[in-house]
């Protein structure tokens, strides 16, 4: 089975090790380089422009399935032969994890302190929100979780923390979010004190103004890539076989 991987990201260099490590003839090339394979992996983050994807399109045969990452200028093409690994749930919580355990590094980093006795607000409280969570509050943190849906709201008390508004940001140390949507107005940011660290985990930004926000997305894949390569090698393999 010939599996062709398009990407410069480091993830897709681990991937392709451990497709050729598993039997598969895997390589990493070009998109001017993709020469008829039985599958086509493209990243989670779109690397190539239209005209490229344009130009792809036309020169796989229509028996090349592809794998990609949820993209949705990737999904005007290769028609009916698409599949979207992102959506792969043990990626979907790997990637959850992996952010939560990553996003330590980063607080360390621009903080110089340890998260233990800090008061830390997360908005969002999806699958990144829950690991963050817990992950943070077994290091001694103490935890606020903002959700907007009453549902999620009884699940956080469920889950033995506590609930606040966004109006409590300006009373904790730190303030983090993991929704993808704009929850923080300029409003709100300018009472929020200069001592308290705002971070962006999310994809699209959730605040209006981000001069004061220190912006960490895709942390899996920038300070974890063997083991993010690791959680996609699962996703995909299901798809191969």
């Amino acid at each position: 089975m010939k599996i062709d991987i398009v990407s410069k990201d480091q993830r897709y260099f681990h991937l392709c090790r451990l497709l050729n490590e598993d039997g598969y003839m895997a390589r990493l090339c070009e998109a001017s380089e993709v020469e008829a394979p039985d599958f086509l992996i493209l990243p989670i983050k779109r690397e190539l422009c239209e005209k490229e994807l344009a130009n792809l399109e036309k020169r796989i045969p229509t028996t090349t399935k592809v794998l990609y990452g949820g993209d949705e200028i990737t999904q005007k093409y290769f028609t009916n032969r698409l599949n979207d690994y992102s959506k792969n749930e043990y990626f979907l919580i790997e990637n959850a994890r992996l952010t939560a355990e990553a996003f330590l590094s980063v607080w360390q980093e621009k903080t110089k302190t340890s998260l233990c006795s800090k008061k830390v607000l997360i908005s969002g409280y999806g699958r990144i929100g829950r690991y963050l969570a817990k992950f943070i509050s077994s290091l001694g943190a103490e935890i606020y979780i903002y959700a907007r849906r009453e549902e999620t709201v009884e699940k956080i008390k469920r889950d033995g923390f506590s609930f606040a508004n966004l109006s409590y940001s300006p009373k904790t140390d730190a303030v983090i979010n993991t929704a993808p949507a704009v929850l923080f107005s300029r409003e709100l940011i300018a009472k929020i004190p200069n001592k308290v660290f705002i971070f962006e985990l999310a994809s699209s930004s959730g605040f209006e103004d981000i001069e004061r926000v220190i912006r960490a997305p895709a942390l899996p894949g920038r300070l974890l890539p063997k083991s993010a390569a690791e959680a996609i090698y699962k996703a995909v393999i299901s798809y191969l076989n």
